[in-house]
């Protein structure tokens, strides 16, 4: 009995040591899923917003509607306040729609002539190219303004 208690450890008997846990893997996995969240969030917020944007150029008389029920609901104003804020904003809408119908040619004169400076340098193949992703661009994000109401 003796024998078998001089073998034993001082704190016990030896018992399995479990491996230790690869704690690096958990932490990469971790900051992996981290930035996928990161990635898609940011990407679906640009969507929207790209979205929002583009809807805003082509569709203006929706802004002042949008814009005065954003208000309404932020600053907690009564349907009388809320009435006469939308009404502000369509006339100064209706004031901007005629500034930029104004300036429209003045800005087209300059969008044409930056295209077929560019195309001038380019290639047959290239400047077509060129020309027709311009127009794709110009039509997206500078529509003409719509016409005047009577």
């Amino acid at each position: 009995m003796t024998e078998t208690l001089s073998q034993c450890s001082p704190t016990g008997p030896d018992l399995p040591v479990a491996p230790k846990r690869k704690r690096w893997r958990s932490v990469l996995f971790g900051v992996i899923i981290l930035l996928g969240g990161m990635v898609i969030g940011s990407g679906s917020t640009l969507i929207v917003l790209h979205k929002l944007v583009i809807s805003a150029i082509h569709h203006p008389e929706q802004v002042p509607k949008r814009i005065a029920k954003r208000i309404s609901r932020k600053l907690d104003l009564s349907k009388e306040q809320a009435a006469k804020v939308q009404a502000i904003l369509i006339e100064r809408q209706k004031a901007l729609l005629a500034i930029r119908r104004e300036v429209y040619p003045r800005v087209e004169a300059e969008l044409r002539q930056a295209r077929d400076q560019v195309a001038a340098i380019l290639e047959p193949e290239k400047a077509q190219s060129w020309r027709n992703r311009f127009e794709e661009l110009r039509a997206q994000w500078m529509p003409p303004p719509p016409p005047e109401e009577k």
